[in-house]
């Protein structure tokens, strides 16, 4: 039986409607908003976090603090596919790590305008394909 992340507490499978439209500019966020990612694990039992969310240019950027104690950064960099609850709503994306120092330069920055401590990861969230 699927149960909903809550709070620090992970859960398993996210329920919800699949978005009509899944090529979405995020235009109805706005600031850093809350979601919950749900990953693959190798043992075929999905794992979801709740975790904060940013848009920058039209893309959807989720960060990991402290990955290295945290089993979904790990799901990711085996199978990058990932589905993303925002509201009833659940989009299908690709979660990529960014390693492009120019890239994190320009994304690395909050809503507010302060920058991310060091040492916090962050995967952009792009569209699957096929």
């Amino acid at each position: 039986m699927p149960f909903e992340p809550e709070g620090r507490r992970p859960g398993t499978r996210v329920t919800g409607e699949v978005a009509e439209v899944q090529d979405t500019d995020w235009s109805f966020l706005h600031g850093r908003n809350l979601i919950v990612v749900e990953t693959r694990t190798w043992y075929l039992v999905p794992h979801s976090v709740t975790t904060t969310s940013w848009v920058v240019d039209e893309t959807l950027y989720v960060p990991c603090a402290r990955c290295g104690s945290k089993r979904w950064p790990e799901n990711v960099q085996r199978d990058p596919r990932v589905r993303l609850k925002i509201g009833d709503q659940l989009y299908e994306r690709r979660a990529i790590l960014i390693t492009d120092a120019a890239e994190r330069r320009r994304i690395l920055r909050t809503p507010a305008g302060e920058s991310l401590p060091e040492g916090v990861a962050v995967y952009r969230m792009d569209p699957r394909s096929g």
